[in-house]
């Protein structure tokens, strides 16, 4: 595969996948097998590409509008890691408590191992304390 059709692909997982919530492009896009590194108060594995499915499903309940802008990519061989910033706005509920209504920028990174022309594997890197403080869930400094 070549770096340009890796970032390619990536870009696209950004734009259409989540952006537009458009699951019938997982196949193309990502291994049946992916396995996703979560970062999210210590480490989760998201295996398999359902439930990937189901994750942007979840975005999509909390937040309306979700957008995520593809601000950088840098690709070597099989990774490509993209630096992204996420617009949206709280409008369901969101770890217990009642949604807000708030507008929130989120910045993270994700790298991404790309094999056999598709996502494999996914590590997130995501600012979730930035997201809280916007919330007003958390007061930390």
């Amino acid at each position: 595969m070549s770096i340009e059709l890796n970032k390619t692909i990536t870009r696209r997982y950004f734009e259409e996948l989540w952006n537009k919530s458009n699951a019938a492009l997982i196949p193309d896009l990502v291994a049946a097998d992916v396995t996703g590194h979560v970062f999210e108060g210590g480490e989760q594995i998201v295996q398999g590409a359902e439930l990937l499915k189901q994750r942007v499903g979840n975005l999509r309940q909390v937040y309306s509008n979700a957008n995520f802008r593809v601000e950088d990519q840098i690709a070597e061989g099989d990774r490509v890691v993209v630096r992204w910033t996420l617009n949206a706005t709280n409008t369901g509920d969101l770890m217990g408590r009642k949604a807000t209504g708030k507008n929130i920028a989120v910045t993270g990174t994700n790298t991404f191992r790309i094999a056999n022309g598709k996502i494999a594997e996914i590590w997130v890197n995501a600012d979730d304390l930035a997201e809280l403080k916007q919330l007003g869930v958390s007061t930390i400094q």
